[in-house]
């Protein structure tokens, strides 16, 4: 049994190993942001632009939650092959609010490949924002937006 043991703890020591270093080259996204240099939640969220000039913290955030939502009804495609066979789906889309607020890291990690190209380039197009920022410093700021394709009668 110690034998057993001791292979077990060498083989997990081996993996161990090999996979630790490996984490921040698979940590990578789409253009090269390393996660450590994500943050998911900023004390200051981006906004749209349009509504950077609120006063209320709250109002800038429903603006441009409303902003993204408008952008993506108006300047989203509908794949044609997937119209022809009536399918509906919906797509998770992340995305990173670059700390120059630009759009980038743009990828489907969720839902059928039929929509992919459409939800991505639609959320390419997103307008420019104000960043998000941590203690007044700007910061990339990741998002994941889902898009509902549906068909309407």
């Amino acid at each position: 049994m110690e034998k057993r043991q001791r292979q077990q703890f060498w083989t997990l020591a081996l993996v161990a190993a090999c996979c630790i270093p490996m984490q921040g080259l698979i940590a990578q996204n789409g253009i090269g942001y390393p996660q450590e240099d994500v943050v998911k939640v900023a004390e200051v969220m981006p906004v749209l632009k349009t509504c950077a000039s609120l006063d209320d913290r709250t109002e800038r955030e429903t603006c441009t939650n409303q902003g993204m939502m408008e952008h993506v009804m108006q300047n989203l495609v509908y794949p044609t092959v997937a119209q022809e066979k009536g399918v509906e789906g919906t797509v998770f889309v992340q995305f990173v609010v670059t700390e120059k607020g630009s759009i980038g890291s743009v990828e489907m990690v969720r839902g059928l490949e039929t929509f992919e190209k459409s939800a991505v380039t639609v959320i390419e197009s997103l307008p420019l924002f104000m960043p998000g920022t941590n203690k007044g410093k700007a910061v990339n700021v990741q998002y994941v937006l889902p898009i509902r394709f549906a068909l309407g009668e």
